[in-house]
């Protein structure tokens, strides 16, 4: 069911669920056995789904709401048969559906592997997309003689992927012509590897409770971002939620470490991410993660590619008295609430080539490590 939706939540679901119950009440079921049957189906529903259960597979196959909406009501009720048809078709599917409110979230087709890994196609509900080495709307790994390979298209629950002929793809490992996609999902076209996630799918362990720092500094942050200026680089090492947010975001990003060697640290890695106006991990990255540690924040005009080369010559350093280069962990606040004061003028000038300021947490405000 590609397309715009009203159910992409669970909360959506309990909502249109409850009006299909009630419209089927006004039809007095009673009377009309095709009703009944309708009337048990969502009653069946309702008493999976109560309390926050997710159903058993084989309980989200047993429902057969939508023919019979199409066939009975697309012309007398078209709205019922909507209603109809999506219950079933997300019914089928609650276990992907995300939790909390309906919102209209993106989807995000992330390149898996090789030399463009990390890059993301964001689809738009209900907007089909190509995908291949050439002719296509996203190209990935470009080959002259290359052609698209499948289509995609995410209808607020799943992304729908097909083939595009001579081709064939794989879903979760299973060769295919046509597939679906859940949040953090994968497939295979050709040689690449592709991940599929969902704009924000993962919600917080607590609910955020940001103090009167954390606010004043992401203030000042947003007007930064807003500017199209901001840059974060967020340390997976420190625990698995940030690097969960970045990932399910529509922002671009990638890890400082480089080639095979680095993915095999993909856990642990420092991620720098272009933080856009038209999203919200900014929100989430202070609002969940100030005092944590998770990171640092970079304001630069440079493109992606120019401030990462800039950052990955300070991932090792030389330190007198040591024998071997060591890591330098610049993308911790902590460990720069160290080092900034201690910086000479020209190691300050080096560390902030194509930069403008490195900012940071400190335990009471923001701080500012600049050119001056």
């Amino acid at each position: 069911m590609p397309g715009l939706m009203r159910i992409t939540s669970r909360d959506a679901f309990a909502e249109v669920l409850a009006e299909a119950r009630a419209r089927t009440r006004a039809y007095e079921p009673a009377r009309w056995p095709l009703l009944r049957q309708i009337e048990d189906q969502l009653e069946f529903m309702a008493g999976a789904t109560a309390r926050g259960r997710v159903p058993h597979p084989d309980d989200r196959g047993r429902t057969g709401l939508g023919p019979l909406g199409v066939r009975e009501f697309a012309d007398t009720d078209p709205e019922y048969a909507d209603w109809l048809g999506e219950l079933d078709y997300t019914f089928a599917r609650y276990d992907v559906l995300a939790p909390g409110p309906a919102r209209r979230r993106r989807g995000i087709l992330q390149v898996w592997s090789g030399r463009e890994g990390f890059r993301k196609l964001v689809l738009v509900p209900g907007v089909a997309r190509t995908v291949g080495t050439a002719e296509a709307d996203f190209v990935v790994h470009g080959d002259r003689a290359g052609s698209p390979q499948f289509s995609v298209v995410w209808d607020g629950v799943c992304a729908h992927v097909q083939a595009i002929d001579p081709h064939r793809i794989s879903v979760g490992g299973e060769p295919c012509w046509t597939g679906e996609l859940a949040n953090r999902g994968w497939m295979q076209a050709g040689r690449t590897t592709y991940r599929f996630l969902v704009e924000d799918f993962t919600q917080p362990p607590a609910p955020p409770n940001p103090g009167e720092a954390a606010l004043r500094a992401l203030a000042q942050l947003q007007g930064l971002r807003d500017a199209g200026t901001l840059y974060a680089i967020v340390d997976a090492a420190r625990a698995d939620r940030p690097l969960e947010l970045v990932e399910e975001s529509v922002d671009p990003y990638a890890s400082l470490y480089d080639g095979e060697q680095g993915r095999a640290h993909d856990d642990v890695a420092p991620y720098l991410v272009r933080l856009g106006r038209g999203s919200g991990l900014l929100e989430r990255l202070v609002g969940e993660g100030w005092g944590e540690a998770w990171g640092v924040f970079v304001v630069s005009g440079a493109e992606f590619e120019v401030v990462r080369r800039q950052l990955r010559r300070f991932l090792m350093i030389d330190l007198e008295g040591e024998a071997h280069r060591v890591f330098f962990r610049f993308y911790d606040p902590r460990v720069l609430q160290t080092v900034a004061p201690v910086l000479t003028a020209d190691q300050r000038g080096d560390f902030l080539r194509h930069l403008e300021a490195v900012l940071y947490e400190t335990p009471r405000a923001l701080a500012r490590l600049d050119h001056a």
